[in-house]
């Protein structure tokens, strides 16, 4: 049976061209403030010791303005109306705080606002202890498991960072790529490799059952793409709600103490979906690892042996990750008659960063930032398709 290549798009990379950098429209300028407006002003801290909460979430409603703080915890709004605003503030590791607030020109506020420590101790999860339910959220993210839900809304809130970070600091990145297909019993490959740039504010959104669609590759022709959830996808309803989430517990992962989630599409849905792991700090609750597998992909014709993809993150600023490093390989089986089996494998690292117009607080808008263990001169390089090369077994 003819095997088509399934090219991964995970987290970070539409290869079917969408989110490459194109041509940037020139923004609008600023509107009049409205008669009344006032500058709002205030700063986030912690319980106990004041300390300043750089990098927390704040959004004003109605207005739904939502930015980070600066490394002070501080953050200002311009042009604001007066009225009365719901003022919600999120920190990783700390309990979401809403508070309601009246902002007049005549008694503007400069509030201080405490976050508390999530208090809960989580253990690790006891191989004698009940098997535990996989819980689909309610419509509003309630599970009825006091672990899980603790841990499952720090996910959402790395999910929340990371969607906040793609629109309101929208930024380009380049991506050094290997495209190989390997034999499993030689151990001997073919790799391609290029470099190329995309756009953080793709609009592509997760749907329920749609992950493979059939496209066409300038490297490999037709192939089927299986564009995976990004991580800003885990604070969607639809895909919390079209699939249950287990706690599974405390494991190291790379020396560090993780918090595990397993979770899985809804047990009705007959096409392909993702199921999957995520591992998240147990001190600072940052996401670390995200695994995605392909479910059901012999429903489709021609069928899908498999596919798994792994994501690994950093942390580009205080409580603010973004993706690193993401490796897939996909079963290929015998191709041929008498031939091996094989699998197609790529991996994406990234190379480097900039924000397209003003960045978070702290941070320059306009120049490359270099992952970590690149050198600078290395990121700002973009290379071409390269010609495939041949390697043998590995050391």
């Amino acid at each position: 049976m003819r095997q088509m290549r399934v090219l991964a798009v995970s987290l970070a990379v539409l290869l079917a061209g969408s989110s490459r950098i194109g041509a940037q429209a020139t923004p609008p300028g600023p509107a009049a403030p409205p008669p009344g407006a006032v500058t709002f002003t205030g700063t986030v801290v912690a319980d106990g010791t004041a300390l300043p909460l750089p990098y927390s979430t704040v959004t004003i409603d109605p207005i739904g303005r939502e930015r980070f703080t600066d490394q002070t915890g501080t953050f200002t709004y311009y042009a604001v109306p007066a009225g009365s605003y719901r003022i919600r503030v999120r920190q990783l590791g700390y309990i979401p705080l809403d508070t309601t607030m009246q902002i007049s020109e005549r008694a503007p506020t400069s509030p201080v606002l405490v976050m508390t420590r999530i208090a809960t101790a989580l253990a690790e999860v006891q191989v004698s202890a009940p098997p535990r339910r996989c819980i689909i959220p309610e419509d509003n993210g309630f599970v009825d498991d006091t672990e899980l839900a603790t841990v499952l809304g720090e996910v959402r809130k790395n999910a929340d960072r990371e969607r906040l970070l793609r629109r309101t600091y929208p930024f380009e990145y380049r991506m050094a790529q290997s495209h190989s297909t390997f034999d499993l019993v030689t151990l001997r490959q073919s790799i391609r490799f290029d470099t190329m740039t995309f756009r953080s504010d793709d609009n592509w959104k997760y749907r329920k059952g749609r992950v493979v669609s059939d496209d066409r590759n300038k490297l490999f022709g037709e192939v089927r793409v299986m564009r995976l959830p990004t991580l800003a996808d885990l604070a969607d309803r639809g895909f919390l709600t079209a699939h249950c989430f287990k706690y599974s517990g405390i494991f190291h992962y790379n020396g560090v103490p993780t918090h595990r989630i397993d979770f899985a599409p809804d047990s009705s849905l007959v096409a392909p979906d993702v199921e999957g792991t995520i591992f998240i700090d147990s001190a600072s609750y940052l996401i670390r690892r995200a695994e995605f597998r392909l479910t059901r992909g012999g429903t489709v014709k021609p069928a899908i042996l498999g596919m798994r993809v792994t994501t690994t993150y950093r942390e580009i600023l205080p409580n603010v990750a973004l993706f690193d490093e993401i490796a897939s390989a996909q079963p290929l089986g015998v191709e041929a008659q008498g031939g091996n089996p094989s699998e197609f494998r790529e991996r994406q690292q990234l190379l480097s960063f900039r924000f397209l117009r003003g960045g978070p607080p702290g941070t320059d808008g306009h120049k490359w930032i270099p992952a970590a263990g690149v050198e600078a001169d290395t990121a700002t390089v973009v290379k071409g398709a390269g010609a495939p090369a041949v390697t043998g077994p590995p050391p």
